[in-house]
């Protein structure tokens, strides 16, 4: 009589992913920075990713999220992608204008989200797009924030 072998099941890995992506198109309503905001934490909590930095990405790209929202009138999308020990999360729109940080004030009532994104990240950009691909013409811009994972 043969006999054969049952593996034990094995565990999954208790350590984050080396690398891994998350994407989201969002409609361009007042929901879209809580949806965000809730779908990203879900993401990086399950690919293991500290509290810290959790808690940061999230507030960042709701900032982005909502900026988003509030200049531009078509879809935003947010795609976080971690790749060695960096998480960037970069939030698309069709606005065109690259935002500029504005001067902190403690009495204003808005301009403190690149403010924030400038003091918590590693690293941040924006850039222009207007390039043609397969599907016409993709205008708009892109602002990204970098965090250490």
């Amino acid at each position: 009589m043969a006999t054969s072998a049952i593996a034990a099941p094995t565990q999954p890995s208790s350590d984050p992913p080396d690398e891994w992506e998350c994407s989201l198109q969002l409609t361009n309503n007042p929901r879209a920075p809580g949806i965000a905001r809730t779908t990203l934490r879900a993401a990086m909590t399950g690919y293991g990713l500290t509290v810290e930095v959790t808690d940061t990405a999230e507030l960042l790209a709701c900032e982005l999220v909502t900026n988003a929202v509030k200049h531009s009138d078509g879809p935003v999308f947010i795609r976080a992608r971690a790749r060695d020990g960096v998480l960037r999360v970069s939030v698309w729109d069709n606005h065109p204008e690259l935002p500029d940080p504005l001067l902190y004030s403690t009495h204003g009532t808005f301009g403190r989200g690149l403010y924030l994104i400038d003091r918590l990240s590693r690293k941040w950009g924006r850039y222009p797009l207007g390039h043609t691909d397969y599907h016409g013409t993709a205008e708009g811009k892109v602002v990204w924030f970098e965090l250490c994972v």
